[in-house]
């Protein structure tokens, strides 16, 4: 959406839309990558940041996600990361 947006153009895809990859590995992104920075410009310093900052089509996501408790959210994290 447009708190995230670059304006930049990249194919079809305008300054305000992303590809969102695929979650697989997600968790081993620290041991790949060396740092846990996430979003198109990484912005988000680990997955619950990455969430958090997630509008328009992902605002549903985002608002469920809040809503959770903290040890649902904790469990979330933690499946998600183990895929």
């Amino acid at each position: 959406g447009v708190g995230l947006a670059d304006w930049l153009t990249a194919g079809d895809a305008g300054g305000t839309e992303w590809r969102t990859p695929p979650l697989w590995g997600i968790g081993l992104t620290e041991t790949v990558n060396g740092h846990t920075f996430f979003l198109h410009d990484g912005r988000a310093r680990n997955l619950t940041e990455a969430i958090l900052w997630h509008g328009g089509e992902g605002q549903a996501a985002r608002d469920g996600f809040a809503a959770l408790s903290a040890g649902d959210r904790a469990a979330l994290i933690k499946f998600v990361e183990s895929l």
